[in-house]
């Protein structure tokens, strides 16, 4: 949806016009002049060509949802009935194969209409970093139990209740929209290799109001917000519609929320897209990077929500608890760590984490929460002898019932002048590795550790030596840290066996 004045209720009225007599068809010869422009023009049509196939290569074909008990519609049998509440989706069409979202199967088996199981729910919106200028909450226009006007009291004013709610999240007689411009961004976990790549929609999008024709942009990224694998932009205003249904539109930046005359009843096509996650470049060798889901707004989005194949991976829950801050400050062998919570509801602990290579986690300590709080609450940590090097923290905000989610990064690069820095190769090691160091003065240790902390392998250096040698054939493959230390100070570095 583009702007305010673009939402109008159709069929539109055209102002009359005098009537022109018709002019006879002309014939017109474009006569290109070398075979150059002629190869530049019919390549520009089989580029637009293409993508056109693509695009419509990920859009769904049918919907299914419990709305008056049972509604279908789809690109060729586009229903006549227009949905005008709450409404969950039971199953989608995509590539031919009808996919169930987990909602309310046996409704499905009852009507007769065969599916492949699924398990599907709304990403947990918890963040949006832009304007929301122009932003307007989309609901069915007998939701607020006023079938032609605005209700009172008015429907609660929130953009992550209605792209998260129904059953499952997937109720698609809500949405947002002109969704604020900026970015959402989703801890990713339990990423299941296995099933990148077999076809089955992991990504499902849609696009409930006047597609703007500007693009959204989709990508995993790593633990510094790089990229994993590539991109997808996405423009629904060409994907086929495969329904309509009948909204209202509130004004989310009046309190209570409005609702003008051009935005009442008005209706409104329902277009979904969907793909695997292999569209994005995901794959074995690059998934373990993978650390957040990110979506760049253009500010245009109208949104019902976006759903995500629990099969495939995981995303952590979003808890009522608020940070105003989270810091790391490096000071000589240790790190202090700070953050204060604006609220807590039901919080149990903080797990302090760390990373040294930015990818892999393992937790320092825990620190009791204050639980239920509406004012500040001031937090504090210290990691000592922390290595050398890059390291990056967070908090693992953990609920009392076992939900959590974790914190924004806060990063250091902590430098301890008593060691310069440990070389070891081969890296990573298979049978046996050399670690070069310093010159020992014969009161060092030097250890492989776990990521938890438990020493797997240890030797003291021979005084005079400058390298040590271990053999890790028997180490199980994974991430170790290189520990050396004199009993005043200690320096770091990461090891992989394979």
């Amino acid at each position: 949806m583009k702007t305010p004045c673009q939402i109008n209720s159709y069929p539109i009225m055209r102002p009359s016009v005098p009537h022109q007599p018709r002019q006879r068809a002309q014939t017109i010869s474009v006569a290109f002049p070398d075979a150059f422009l002629r190869r530049r023009v019919l390549i520009t049509l089989l580029l637009l060509t293409a993508f056109y196939i693509a695009v419509n290569a990920q859009s769904v074909t049918e919907v299914i949802t419990d709305y008056g008990g049972y509604w279908k519609s789809g690109q060729s049998a586009i229903s006549t009935t227009r949905p005008d509440n709450s409404h969950n989706m039971l199953a989608f069409q995509f590539n031919g194969t009808r996919y169930s979202t987990g909602v309310n199967d046996a409704l499905l088996t009852t009507r007769g209409d065969h599916f492949t199981a699924g398990d599907y729910k709304a990403l947990p919106v918890y963040q949006s970093t832009g304007s929301s200028s122009d932003t307007k909450i989309g609901l069915g226009a007998s939701y607020d139990g006023v079938a032609n006007g605005a209700s009172n009291p008015r429907p609660v004013n929130s953009i992550n209740k209605y792209l998260t709610d129904g059953v499952k999240g997937l109720d698609l007689g809500t949405c947002v929209a002109n969704l604020p411009a900026g970015d959402l961004m989703f801890a990713v976990t339990n990423m299941q290799a296995q099933l990148v790549g077999d076809g089955i929609p992991d990504l499902l999008i849609t696009q409930t109001a006047d597609p703007s024709g500007a693009q959204d942009r989709y990508e995993f990224v790593d633990i510094n917000g790089n990229r994993v694998g590539n991109s997808v932009n996405i423009n629904l205003s060409s994907l086929p519609v495969v329904g309509n249904w009948t909204a209202d539109f509130y004004d989310v930046n009046s309190n209570p929320m409005s609702l003008a005359s051009g935005f009442t009843q008005t209706d409104r096509p329902i277009r979904l897209w969907a793909a695997d996650f292999s569209t994005f470049g995901i794959n074995a060798t690059n998934i373990g990077q993978i650390v957040y889901f990110r979506i760049r707004l253009n500010g245009n989005s109208d949104v019902a929500f976006v759903a995500y194949n629990n099969k495939t991976f995981s995303l952590n829950s979003t808890l009522p608890t608020k940070l105003a801050y989270f810091t790391a400050k490096a000071a000589g062998q240790q790190v202090k760590l700070n953050w204060q919570s604006v609220t807590e509801t039901q919080l149990a602990r903080f797990a302090v984490e760390a990373s040294y290579d930015g990818r892999q986690f393992h937790t320092l300590d825990s620190v009791k929460a204050t639980g239920n709080s509406t004012t500040p609450n001031n937090y504090a940590f210290i990691h000592r002898n922390a290595p050398n090097g890059k390291i990056w923290y967070r908090l693992k905000q953990i609920d009392i019932d076992g939900r959590y989610e974790y914190s924004a990064l806060a990063q250091v690069n902590n430098v301890n002048e008593h060691y310069t820095a440990l070389r070891a190769y081969p890296n990573p090691a298979t049978n046996r590795v050399i670690v070069s160091h310093e010159p020992a003065t014969g009161k060092e240790q030097c250890a492989i550790h776990s990521m938890n902390g438990t020493v797997m392998v240890q030797a003291k250096p021979a005084a005079g030596s400058v390298q040590t040698t271990f053999d890790v054939q028997s180490l199980p493959t994974g991430t170790y840290l290189l520990v050396m230390t004199n009993g005043q100070a200690q320096n770091t570095t990461m090891l992989l066996k394979k």
